[in-house]
């Protein structure tokens, strides 16, 4: 195992850093302070290791990811997805966020954790890990959410090519946490065979998903998959006629949380590169960059573009705090949220 720590940019006196992670098979991640933002992650080619290709979408710099408004592969927080009207009640008391998504607040809100610089506690290396410890205090009232929110974000990378990430927070009031990470992953990489999100397999082992509006707030209702195009429970295959039906950005129902058995998994046809999904979490969000813009300037000067890249986002389910059937995203005063995610990374498919 190998890690390196660079000081790349201050802001304000608060100092931002890269981290690299590198294990024994030629696996490496690349992520900042800044939001948690993961630049690359380089699997390596199963018949060449000593070549890999890096299967995350993102910015050329860090200098584009401080400008960006959007929410590549960062944490997201405190409340990830959306929350409808902006406001929620905690024990009657009603809160009104801020609606970045007019009427309605998503994914923390005008400044989320994908904007503030998380503070690096400790990084531990074992011979069979590294491990970075990230902490930020979300003050009370920060984007109108109660409650000091102490939080704690690890990054670890192991010799089994897993990269798990675990969001900790404990709140001095009653207050709602749903905390994710984003990213936009491509398995086809950067290379020869680089292009949009067809040629992907999908697998989510779910048999439900909940029913949106046309503003994508949740109605209450759970909806099952079977004979629908939501219906990925075996392998299915992304080609041009599922993008251009709108593709899918919905919240799958999970109902293993054990973290034994992969909710989720998706590979190139292409590459042969993927991941698989392991979480502690109710649900899981599927989206294929279906409000992505039609063009971006993406690393190794690539132009990304609409439906270029697919997110898989473990959490509660959207809007669960106005819907009293969904499991609650409550957190009450000291006590602990702990959400999970293994990504076990692959080049076997």
């Amino acid at each position: 195992m190998k890690v390196k720590q660079e000081k790349t940019h201050s802001i304000k006196g608060s100092d931002i850093y890269s981290i690299t992670m590198i294990n024994d098979n030629n696996f490496k991640i690349t992520f900042y302070t800044y939001g948690g933002y993961i630049h690359e992650v380089h699997i390596p080619l199963f018949d060449q290791e000593d070549q890999s290709e890096d299967v995350l979408l993102g910015y050329g710099s860090i200098d584009k990811v401080l400008e960006s408004h959007g929410y590549f592969n960062s944490i997201v927080g405190r409340v990830a997805n959306r929350i409808g009207s902006s406001r929620f009640n905690i024990d009657d008391k009603e809160y009104q966020l801020y609606p970045n998504v007019t009427p309605n607040h998503l994914h923390g809100g005008k400044v989320g954790f994908n904007k503030k610089i998380w503070k690096i506690e400790n990084i531990q290396e074992t011979g069979h890990s590294v491990r970075c410890i990230m902490k930020y205090l979300s003050q009370d009232m920060e984007e109108n959410y109660p409650g000091n929110l102490d939080c704690t974000v690890t990054y670890e990378l192991n010799n089994d090519n897993e990269f798990l990430m675990d969001f900790h927070a404990i709140s001095d009031q009653d207050t709602i946490v749903n905390m994710t990470n984003h990213n936009y992953w491509n398995f086809h990489g950067h290379g020869d065979n680089y292009q949009n999100n067809e040629d992907h397999i999908v697998n989510i082992n779910s048999n439900s998903i909940c029913e949106t509006d046309e503003q994508s707030i949740p109605t209450g209702k759970l909806l099952e998959v079977e004979g629908t195009k939501f219906d990925l429970q075996k392998d299915f295959l992304i080609n041009k006629d599922f993008l251009n039906s709108g593709g899918i950005d919905h919240n799958y129902a999970l109902d293993d949380q054990s973290m034994k058995e992969a909710v989720a998994r998706i590979f190139s046809k292409k590459t042969g590169l993927g991941v698989e999904y392991f979480t502690n979490q109710q649900g899981i969000q599927f989206y294929t960059g279906n409000m992505m813009l039609d063009k971006y300037l993406g690393k190794y000067d690539k132009p990304y573009g609409f439906q270029y890249g697919m997110c898989l986002e473990p959490q509660h389910y959207p809007d669960a705090i106005n819907h009293p059937n969904f499991p609650s995203p409550i957190l009450r005063k000291n006590k602990n949220y702990l959400s999970k995610i293994k990504i076990k990374l692959r080049n076997d498919f």
